[in-house]
């Protein structure tokens, strides 16, 4: 379904004492004339289509064949590349480094399309055998379709669990945050928790997750905000409280939800 605001978010206004969180009415963030679509699940054909579209990619790339893999590639991918490709040590560089990144192994983690079926996401832990030993890392893969023809876009590594710092998902009440001491952070939701007596959005950025800390999921209604749009895999611009002790906590005063990227 197409929405037109690009972000929504819940304002907290301030916590003046500790005794209870208070809430504003919800905000509508409405772009101008601008109107954003929310990634969508991938149905089954498109996905095996897209992970054929990899597969010959890397198959070129191992194979040496740098000008029939960018061929693979997005009008603006492809640009960027050969801005950087201008002699052939370049390319033989370029190569090296690609096929070291290319995986032994893909499990598929998340699969969307926007609604207008021009842009696709595969998200994906990617295993390799290394001199060092196994390793698995996130790859994010996107996916543009260019006169009608699907191609690959920009490729995003990320870390893999191993390499995650993990957040303590135990809620804390009031009296264990600082209302002096602000945060601010953005990041990807990786998971969220309805709870009876709160909701746990847990959002990584960089290779550390912050477990951030929201009324339940009736509260949040009455306020205007749809706990739908709390989905995996979109992204959270997030202020709020410190936790006291833990700095991978915060409880909430403002979220703002926005479509993947």
């Amino acid at each position: 379904m197409r929405r037109s605001l690009a972000a929504l978010a819940l304002a907290a206004v301030g916590l003046p004492t500790l005794a209870a969180l208070v809430l504003a009415p919800l905000m509508l963030i409405e772009p101008f004339s601008v109107s954003l679509a929310w990634a969508r699940p991938m149905d089954g054909t498109l996905q095996v289509q897209l992970q054929t579209l990899l597969s010959r990619y890397n198959q070129d790339i191992t194979a040496g064949h740098l000008d029939a893999a960018l061929a693979l590639r997005s009008a603006a991918a492809r640009a960027a590349l050969e801005q950087q490709l201008k002699t052939p040590k370049d390319r033989q560089d370029y190569l090296a480094g690609a096929r070291e990144l290319v995986p032994d192994r893909l499990e598929l983690r998340h699969a969307s399309v926007d609604d207008a079926g021009e842009k696709a996401l595969l998200v994906a832990w990617a295993d390799k055998t290394t001199a060092s030993g196994p390793v698995r890392g996130e790859v994010d893969i996107g996916f543009v379709r260019e006169n009608g023809v699907w191609k690959l876009g920009d490729l995003a590594m990320g870390p893999g669990p191993a390499d995650i710092k993990a957040c303590n998902p135990a809620y804390e009440p009031l009296g264990a945050y600082d209302s002096s001491r602000g945060v601010s952070l953005a990041g990807r939701i990786e998971r969220v928790d309805f709870q009876p007596d709160h909701t746990l959005v847990v959002v990584l950025a960089g290779n550390a997750e912050t477990c951030a800390f929201l009324p339940n999921r009736a509260t949040l209604q009455q306020h205007g905000l749809d706990p739908e749009l709390l989905q995996p895999y979109r992204v959270a611009e997030i202020t709020g409280v410190a936790n006291r002790t833990d700095p991978q906590k915060v409880m909430v005063n403002n979220i703002t939800v926005h479509a993947e990227e």
